[in-house]
């Protein structure tokens, strides 16, 4: 129960950095962070769309080199088929620089 409630409050974190980063192109709807199943699941809304994406990180893992703190991607799945291709060509089993207070505030619960 106390897992999901710091779940919750992550998700509402990151969801706010992450607008912060995409308003140019869409907005995250929803975020959804499992740290217990190691899982994400994210609805944005993009430009020019009517329908909004659904995303799903099958696994994840947060790991640090010095300062650095990175997110790893695994098993991503989309509402839209051909982004499931660009995600499995590009962006599975890579690492993305994250913020260091989110990146913290996530390994605190994981």
């Amino acid at each position: 129960m106390l897992k999901n409630l710091k779940d919750k409050a992550i998700s509402a974190t990151v969801k706010t950095a992450i607008n912060l980063k995409i308003k140019e192109f869409g907005e995250m709807l929803n975020l959804k962070l499992n740290s217990q199943n190691k899982t994400i699941e994210l609805e944005l809304i993009l430009l020019g769309e009517k329908e909004p994406l659904y995303v799903r990180i099958g696994n994840y893992d947060i790991s640090n080199e010095g300062e650095k703190y990175y997110l790893m991607t695994k098993d991503i799945k989309t509402s839209k088929e051909w982004i499931n291709i660009v995600a499995k060509n590009y962006l599975e089993n890579q690492k993305f620089e994250i913020p260091k207070n989110i990146a913290k505030t996530i390994k605190i619960i994981a």
